[in-house]
């Protein structure tokens, strides 16, 4: 099987050759720099190991995700930047590394942008929203986002690097679908999670009609990638949750987003494409609902958020493909191959049989993270996930 072949038939609750694994962002310098080290690459003049040729994008990048077993991967099309400088106004707080540059996206969310210390990797990080105000004036935060140019889908080169990683895999490498912004997400960041709700109770029917704005954006985008590109399968991002539980209560999560997810769900489906939803925290609160939605997979399903991969494979396991698990947080930061072997093999036993399951990281593999550590997640997918699953 190649790795869409292995996909499709792990969400359709088949049995493929082998558990399939999900790349989720790598911020890590240890984990690219040990995979050189592996394949013989060694130092420059300064002691250091280039990693900028296996980056996204980089020479390398195909063949590291082919080494390293990866069967999933996303290209965004939407978060697209749309200036860069000071002039935002906005500052991270206790950065030991100056941001390079400072941008905001589409949706009017800041970032800062930098180069990891002593690294040619490049991080970023969410700062605030561009329609913020530091006085509370609601009115005065409203007006700026009416002045904000509407988002557009129909710019031709938003696709470009959606574009530019499928002639890159072509069929050796891992199936790469779109991705787009959900619904909370990118409308509460740009904002500011606190202006937001006192927006939210305020001013109702304007957050209604901004996350109303973000919907026919994100079906736009929906019915050019299928219209144009044919997916098979879309990746939706959307937190709708934190460590200890969910930003919204459920009343609120059920008016405001679950309708607007369910009704593009249903508008995939019956183009015949998957939908996974990418949604970081502790979902337990609305989860029933989430997955009444109808998506086809749920990710990354974060240990540390106390979210259950084993009762969640026992109480929907028939119907939802669950990606992730392996946490990120302890014990691919601080554990030990050994303990990543033990951990990877138990989710292989209990999740994978009949399918439904790809391994993955619990969330985006952060700077702490070591090669060994991930390498032992990976090779142990590669060792045990052979279909019949035969661990005892």
């Amino acid at each position: 099987m190649n790795s869409k072949e292995r996909i499709l038939a792990t969400i359709n609750h088949e049995e493929p050759d082998r558990v399939p694994i999900f790349l989720s962002g790598i911020d890590s310098r240890d984990v690219y720099e040990g995979y050189l080290k592996s394949k013989g690459k060694k130092p420059d003049k300064s002691g250091k190991i280039r990693i900028r040729s296996i980056l996204p994008g980089g020479r390398g990048w195909l063949k590291f995700m082919v080494d390293l077993g990866i069967d999933l991967q996303h290209a965004p099309v939407c978060l697209l930047p749309i200036g860069k400088g000071t002039g935002f106004g906005v500052k991270k707080p206790g950065l030991k590394t100056p941001p390079e540059s400072t941008w905001a996206d589409e949706y009017g969310r800041i970032f800062h942008s930098y180069k990891a210390e002593d690294s040619d990797l490049r991080l970023w990080n969410y700062v605030g929203g561009i329609f913020d105000s530091e006085t509370g004036d609601l009115e005065e935060i409203m007006n700026r986002y009416e002045k904000w140019d509407p988002l557009n889908a129909d710019i031709k080169w938003r696709y470009f690097i959606y574009e530019e990683a499928l002639k890159t895999v072509k069929n050796e490498g891992p199936f790469v679908v779109p991705g787009i912004g959900g619904f909370f997400e990118v409308t509460w960041e740009s904002f500011g999670f606190e202006n937001y709700t006192k927006l939210l109770f305020e001013h109702p029917d304007f957050i209604e009609q901004v996350t109303k704005n973000n919907e026919e954006f994100s079906r736009r985008l929906t019915e050019i990638l299928i219209e144009k590109y044919n997916i098979e399968m879309l990746w939706v991002w959307d937190d709708l949750g934190y460590k200890t539980g969910t930003f919204l209560n459920p009343r609120q999560y059920m008016k405001l987003i679950y309708p607007r997810m369910k009704n593009l769900v249903a508008y995939c489906h019956k183009n015949g494409v998957k939908v996974a939803l990418h949604s970081c925290g502790n979902l337990n609160k609305i989860l029933d609902k989430v997955i009444d939605t109808g998506i086809d997979a749920l990710n990354p399903i974060e240990p540390s958020a106390h979210m259950d991969i084993f009762q969640l494979k026992k109480d929907y396991g028939n119907k939802l493909t669950l990606i992730g698990n392996v946490d990120t947080t302890d014990l691919l930061a601080r554990g030990t191959p050994e303990q990543v072997e033990t951990h990877v093999k138990k989710l292989i036993k209990f999740c994978a049989p009949g399918g439904g399951y790809i391994v993955s990281s619990g969330h985006s593999i952060n700077p702490s993270i070591t090669y060994e550590n991930y390498n032992s997640m990976i090779q142990t997918t590669l060792k045990y996930g052979k279909y019949p699953i035969e661990l005892q």
